[in-house]
Formats: C-alpha cells, sequence, structure tokens
C-alpha cells in the first residue's frame, strides 16, 4: 500500500496537507466496512450505507499499520544507562537523552547552545566508558575493612558534636531535676497540690517533645550508619556487579553511585558522586586508601 501524497491530489478540507493523525484515523476506522459506531454487546451494528473496502483489504491494511506502531515501541523503547546524569562541559548544560530513528543512533543532547547548536555526544561512545569510571571507585576488601573503622570513628564524632541532641539531652536531665524538686517541694507542702499539677503537666509535655526529638535524631542517625554500609558493600562489589548486572539493574547502580557525570568532547571528564559514596572516596584519600583505577576524576565535597 503507497504512503498519501499531497502530489498526489490528497488535500484538506482547505486545501492543506492531510496530517499523519487524520490518515490513521482514517484507516482505522471501521465505518468503511460498513459499521456504525454503535455496538450490541462487543458485535459492531451494520450501518445502512455502501462499504467501501472489503474485510480482507481492512484486515492487511491492520496488518501493515500493527508492523509500523511495532517500530515506533521499539525506538520510544529505547534504554538510556545515564539519562538525567550527563552533564556537557562543552555547552555547560545537562543532557537531554534522544534517539534519531533515521539515523538509528541515539544520543545524549546538551539543552543548552553553542554558537546555535546543540553538543550531541553518542550514548554508545560515552556509555562505554562507564566500566573504567565504576573500576575507578571500586575498593579492595581491605579499604572497605579500614573505611569501615574510619567511618565508625566519624560517626561517633558527629554523634557527639550534634548540637541539637547535646541541647535536648541536656534540657531533658534540666527537666528530670525540676520535676524531682516539684514532687519535694509538693510533699513538704511548699507548694499547692493545684500547683504541682500544673508544672508538672508543663514538664511532660515538654520532656515528650525533647524524646520525641531524641529519638528522631537518633533513629537518623542510624539510617545514615545503615546507608553508608550498604554503600560501602557495594563500593567493594561496583565492578562485579555492574559487569555481571542487566541493563535495568547497570541502571539502578549508576542512579544509586552518581550525582552527575561530566562529558567534554566525548569523554567523561569528571564524575560527582551521590552522598554516601562522595564520603567513602574522600574518606578514602585522606586515610591514603588507593581507589582501585585511582581518584582521579572523582568531584568529591
Amino acid at each position: 500500500m503507497g504512503r498519501p501524497s499531497y502530489s498526489l491530489g490528497y488535500r484538506g478540507k482547505f486545501g492543506n496537507k492531510i496530517p499523519k493523525t487524520t490518515w490513521s484515523n482514517i484507516f482505522h476506522n471501521r465505518f468503511y466496512l460498513g459499521e456504525t459506531w454503535l455496538k450490541r454487546g462487543d458485535v459492531p451494528i451494520k450501518g445502512n450505507h455502501e462499504p467501501l473496502v472489503d474485510e480482507v483489504i481492512f484486515a492487511q491494511v491492520q496488518q501493515i499499520l500493527a508492523e509500523h506502531d511495532k517500530h515506533r515501541q521499539r525506538i520510544r523503547r529505547h534504554k538510556y544507562l545515564l539519562k538525567g546524569l550527563v552533564y556537557s562541559v562543552d555547552a555547560g548544560s545537562a543532557c537531554w537523552a534522544e534517539t534519531h530513528p533515521r539515523k538509528k543512533a541515539s544520543y545524549y543532547r546538551s539543552r543548552e547552545e553553542v554558537d546555535g547548536a546543540h553538543i550531541f555526544y553518542n550514548t554508545k561512545d560515552v556509555e562505554s566508558q562507564i566500566p573504567d569510571v565504576i573500576g575507578a571507585i571500586t575498593i579492595d576488601d581491605w579499604a572497605r575493612q579500614d573505611l569501615r573503622k574510619e567511618l565508625a570513628r566519624w560517626f561517633d564524632a558527629e554523634a557527639n558534636e550534634d548540637g541539637e541532641l547535646k541541647r535536648a539531652e541536656t534540657r531533658l536531665a534540666k527537666l528530670e531535676r525540676v520535676e524531682k524538686n516539684l514532687q519535694r517541694l509538693a510533699i513538704e507542702e511548699e507548694i499547692s497540690f493545684e500547683d504541682f499539677k500544673e508544672h508538672r503537666t508543663r514538664i511532660e509535655a515538654e520532656k515528650a517533645r525533647l524524646k520525641n526529638t531524641v529519638d528522631a535524631i537518633k533513629q537518623r542517625q542510624h539510617l545514615v550508619k545503615a546507608d553508608f554500609e550498604i554503600a560501602l558493600q557495594l563500593a567493594n562489589e561496583l565492578d562485579f556487579l555492574f559487569g555481571k548486572g542487566n541493563f535495568d539493574e547497570r541502571r539502578l547502580l549508576c542512579e544509586t553511585v552518581f550525582k552527575r557525570i561530566y562529558v567534554e568532547d566525548g569523554k567523561i571528564t569528571e564524575v560527582e558522586l551521590n552522598s554516601s559514596f562522595s564520603l567513602i572516596a574522600t574518606k578514602a584519600k585522606s586515610s591514603g586508601t588507593v581507589l582501585s583505577g585511582g581518584a582521579d576524576g572523582i568531584r568529591t565535597p
């Protein structure tokens, strides 16, 4: 079946080109089989008009359309390993991910233009560099053990220096003393029982709020520690997991590890890591631990 063409005389109502969506509606419309839009159950009701096409030709058209739909779906389902992570150094902007069906190529395209044109990076060229980057931030077993001890000391120091936690705990201790003094004054009848109950109610309310604050801070610290323990485990196995994973697993790994990947002239020049891995990289360098592949090009706070 040839493609309808404007040059063959096919025109819209006002003599303009007929849009593809209109052609699609025409080719899918069962009205031309002699049916109406009304149905009896799932069975279309025949109209009084003469069919313009028989069922065999209509079925052939639907088959051709379905094949084209499958082609479009394959294009739309193209997967981008680094979608949302690539940053163009050349253009100074983040990149979109897109596919050009006619060229049969996919690109990371800069959002900003340089001299009136966007910067394009071939997805395969950029993504083929990721195994080396992953290898550069993978730590060995010895480094993992050293970092676990280093991070444990760091977390203890952070917990002890947490101003909000210390203030809450100090205030709680003071309220405990005040409450005991109130009880003593009430027993010795230095204050009335009504005053005692009023003060104690206020103290108990404040103690409850402070205890919630303390619990929330400690829970947050616990969760952060757990996140870093998981990150340490991953950092120890990154190259293995990336090498053995399917696309979705590799994509998840990239989202977990990387915050931004800087590309210049088609080459990955620098990576910015998410918080947990960023701290691991920082501690690895400050403690003298060498990442397997080197730490050059890794951006840390």
